[in-house]
């Protein structure tokens, strides 16, 4: 049985040098779990597919495509994969922004183990190996904060679950300058997912003050959550939601975009006049979705009022989130019924509900949980601003769907 922390790598490399690498990497079974090989360049991808592994050990030959199209293919099939690249000569300096470090294909083994545990994010470069993991590298954007919407058409379907994790990688990746603000006024529940549930203040104290939300007053009321995120928590009482209008929820998040990187808005399932100016001021927009007509349609009918309201489709995406361990559909029915690709797939994963009634989210209770490796991964697409206009399209090939084939590890189980 592998271990929470042991690695999963796939090597792609001419079988020589890949037979090294595992002799290399033989004598570290109980921390890295070589998942796959792949030694023609056109099967880097499939296996990547198949095996979702952490950490892609990719020789130079092998990238077919330019740098920055390999990666947005790579991130299409297996968000949460970092790549190392495994150079002829030396190890360049600074490697290429699409990977996550460089190194000879001479390495020694530990150098190798390094190599592979910094892109991990397991062993981060330049720290104290005592401190451990500080979540993903987060490249905060220039300018005002990032607004992100994440919305559902239909109940059940993983919003808040999908925000509140999205908002503690963020911040912790951008040193705590990121907000979770709760606009299900009546029923949200971000507060307890986070376990902040007991501060006093809500978004209803901000609600007399109109236009007039300094950053004092703004501080007293946000609570401090997991990773530091500040949390705009709902009201105490269904009531006082009335108390709390679109023109309110337009100044408090304006309010808590300065001097952060990142605002993260949870939604109801209806849409209102606060949920259409959340809709106004987002950068982004996550549609969440899951396995289930009713919700698939719900999510079809969001796509077409928010072309209808002229919002900018560019920054809308579909997260698909499953509810449940069986499911009827596939992903490919899913994404021809609603016209477009998911951005990100996230598995099933029964310690979902403990960790929120915990108020530990998945990525920080289980971080080497395959749900929390693709949360990571989209908060990390996030960070990431998007390809200029003017860059060209990524041509992404459609692959066919994988026929049963035996999965093996060549590492320790």
């Amino acid at each position: 049985m592998r271990g929470a922390d042991v690695i999963r790598v796939l090597i792609a490399d001419e079988i020589a040098r890949i037979v090294g690498d595992l002799e290399k990497l033989e004598a570290y079974g109980d921390v890295v779990d070589v998942c796959g090989v792949a030694h023609q360049a056109s099967a880097v991808i499939e296996e990547a597919w198949l095996r979702q592994p952490d950490v892609l050990v990719l020789h130079e030959r092998f990238a077919e495509l330019p740098g920055a199209d390999f990666a947005a293919h790579l991130a299409s099939v297996s968000p949460a994969t970092r790549v190392v690249l495994m150079t002829s000569g030396a190890a360049p300096v600074a490697a290429d922004t699409w990977t996550a470090g460089a190194i000879s294909e001479s390495a020694t083994a530990p150098e190798l183990l390094e190599a592979i545990s910094i892109a991990a994010g397991v062993v981060p470069p330049d720290a104290d190996p005592e401190i451990g993991f500080t979540g993903p590298e987060i490249r905060a954007p220039k300018g005002r904060a990032t607004v992100v919407v994440a919305f559902s058409g239909k109940g059940g379907t993983g919003t808040s679950m999908v925000a509140t994790n999205l908002a503690v990688m963020l911040a912790q990746g951008a040193g705590g300058h990121a907000a979770l603000v709760d606009i299900d006024l009546q029923f949200g529940d971000a507060a307890g997912m986070l376990h902040v549930e007991n501060h006093l203040l809500t978004i209803a104290d901000l609600a007399s003050h109109g236009d007039e939300i300094d950053s004092a007053l703004l501080d007293e009321v946000l609570a401090t959550g997991p990773a530091d995120v500040r949390v705009l928590r709902t009201p105490s009482s269904p009531e006082l939601a009335e108390a709390v209008s679109g023109a309110t929820v337009r100044s408090i998040i304006r309010a808590t975009a300065k001097g952060r990187e990142f605002v993260v808005i949870d939604t109801p399932s209806q849409v209102d006049e606060r949920v259409l100016e959340a809709f106004e001021l987002a950068d982004r927009l996550l549609l969440v979705t899951s396995y289930n007509l009713s919700s698939v349609r719900g999510t079809k009918s969001t796509l077409l009022l928010l072309e209808a309201l002229g919002v900018d489709m560019e920054s809308v995406d579909v997260v698909l989130n499953h509810t449940r361990s069986r499911t009827n559909y596939r992903r490919e029915d899913i994404e021809e019924i609603l016209g477009r690709r998911i951005l990100v797939d996230l598995p099933y994963d029964p310690r979902v509900d403990p960790s929120l009634d915990s108020g530990t989210p998945i990525v920080l209770a289980q971080p080497r949980a395959e749900l929390a490796r693709r949360l990571i991964a989209l908060a990390q697409l996030i960070a990431v601003p998007r390809r200029p206009a003017d860059a060209g399209a990524i041509e992404i090939p459609e692959l066919e769907p994988p026929t049963y084939r035996r999965r093996f590890s060549l590492g320790r189980r």
